[in-house]
């Protein structure tokens, strides 16, 4: 069994990060994305501001293509690669960890849980975000 501690990055912020339970039973900490104020400009003039919660431009590209899945397998593996993302912002791990991390019991209702979750933080609606700069 992986041990969660001692494979954090010494980067990793728990305070601006969310608990999820992988499919080891642990809970690992998944990085919150950060809120983006953006501007609206008319004739070079700002006209009004909007939030914008990001995890980061690649994350961001990994999110809308979720929304774009028409299965559960697509489903399945886009949440994964997110999470995985995510997850190596404030762990050092290799493929055969994250192999067992990500893994999906079909006869088991909870696998599907770390995958809502994933989901969930990395657009804002589980967990709250964080407004640090976003420099992860």
């Amino acid at each position: 069994m992986l041990n969660e501690i001692t494979k954090r990055r010494p980067e990793c912020d728990p305070a601006n990060s969310v608990p999820i339970r992988m499919a080891d039973g642990q809970e690992w900490l998944f990085p919150k994305p950060w809120l983006q104020i953006h501007a609206s400009f008319r004739g070079g003039k700002a006209e009004r501001h909007y939030p914008v919660v990001t995890a980061g431009p690649e994350l961001d590209e990994l999110v809308a293509a979720i929304s774009r899945c028409e299965d559960n397998a697509a489903l399945l593996s886009g949440a994964a690669t997110l999470g995985a993302h995510l997850l190596c912002r404030n762990y050092d791990l290799d493929d055969r960890e994250l192999d067992l991390l990500f893994a999906f019991r079909p006869s088991d209702p909870d696998s599907w849980e770390w995958a809502r979750e994933v989901i969930g933080v990395a657009t804002g609606q589980s967990g709250a975000r964080s407004f640090r700069d976003g420099g992860a």
